[in-house]
This record gives C-alpha cells, structure tokens and sequence, in this order.
C-alpha cells in the first residue's frame, strides 16, 4: 500500500501544479458567473463625454451626415434617432452616442470588455469551442485524477477512515441534497 501511497503522491503533486492555472481560470469566472444577476462580468458599463463641432439644428437629412463624419465612428451604425430639435441619438453595437446639435456635446454611453475576466469567462463557457475543448477535457481528467489520488495521501485517522472520510462523504452529500431540492421545487 506504501508504494501505491506513494504513486498517488507524486501523481497528486504533478497534476497539482499542472492544474494551477486552469483552477484559476474556473475559480475565477465561476465566481464572476454565479453573480451575473448582480452585474455583468463580461462587460463594464460607462459613460464618457466629448465635444465635436455643433452641427447646428437644421434637417435630419442634412445633419446626420455632418454628425456621423464629426464622431469619425470605426463601428457600423445600427440606427439613429432624432430625439429632438436638438438632440440626435446614434446607436452601435454595443454603445449609444448623444449629440447636443447645438453645443456639440457628446454622451457616449455603452459596454467595454471587462480585461482578463472577459477572456475567462469566453473559456470558461468554451465559446470559442475546437482547441479549447480538448484542453476542458483534459482538465476535467486531471480534476478526477486529482480527487481519486487525494482520497489515499493521509492515512490513519486524518484521512479515509477518519475526518477524511467525513469531509468526502459530505463533499458527495451537498450535490446529492442540492439535487433533490430542485427536484422537489
């Protein structure tokens, strides 16, 4: 049993410090995901205000122009709105521009990517499938060989048959009892 202790060990400490990064990547997001209906852990929210020359209040056919050119926007415009004599809205994909005709104010008001957790979450999620699915799979093998190996590392009675086997059997009793809640609600 000692030299099967011992594989386990050196098995655990290898794939232990393979896993790291990747623990992090999932530990990461997850927190980030399981919060979403507090905020968006995609993206961020915000406003930033500049001028542009007033293009003055005459018409809509004629101002529009003048506005998209004085924005010098780099994404497609999805739909503009003249709200009033002297506001114009102008909508992109992920932002919406106000333009006071008058002073030239500008509110742009719209989504960044969050930096890192955006790409954590996009691996997470595996939005960008092919490569990453092998690597997902490959982590979700090294987490099971991970908890297999952890199970033999302590013996006596801090491991399996003592606080050890505590702790695993209520490590399999929450998702059992989670599981039969949502079934039952």
């Amino acid at each position: 049993m000692n030299k099967f202790r011992h594989i386990c060990r050196w098995l655990h400490q290898q794939l232990g410090f393979l896993a790291v990064g990747l623990v992090l990547v999932y530990g990461i997001s997850g927190i980030a995901n399981n919060h979403a209906h507090h905020w968006d852990p995609n993206y961020s929210q915000g406003t930033e205000n500049f001028m542009i020359v007033a293009p003055g209040s005459g018409p809509t056919q004629e101002i529009q122009p003048l506005v998209l050119e004085r924005l010098k926007l780099t994404e497609p415009v999805e739909n503009i709105w003249r709200e009033s004599e002297t506001e114009i809205q102008i909508f992109v994909e992920k932002a919406q521009y106000d333009v006071n005709l008058a002073t030239g104010a500008v509110v742009k008001t719209g989504q960044k990517k969050r930096p890192l957790l955006y790409d954590l979450n996009v691996m997470h999620r595996n939005v960008g499938k092919a490569p990453w699915t092998g690597i997902a799979d490959a982590f979700a093998g090294i987490m099971i060989l991970l908890a297999l190996s952890g199970i033999f590392l302590v013996k006596g009675r801090k491991g399996l048959s003592g606080r050890g086997g505590i702790m695993m059997a209520l490590g399999f009793l929450l998702p059992v009892v989670y599981a039969i809640m949502m079934h039952n609600s």
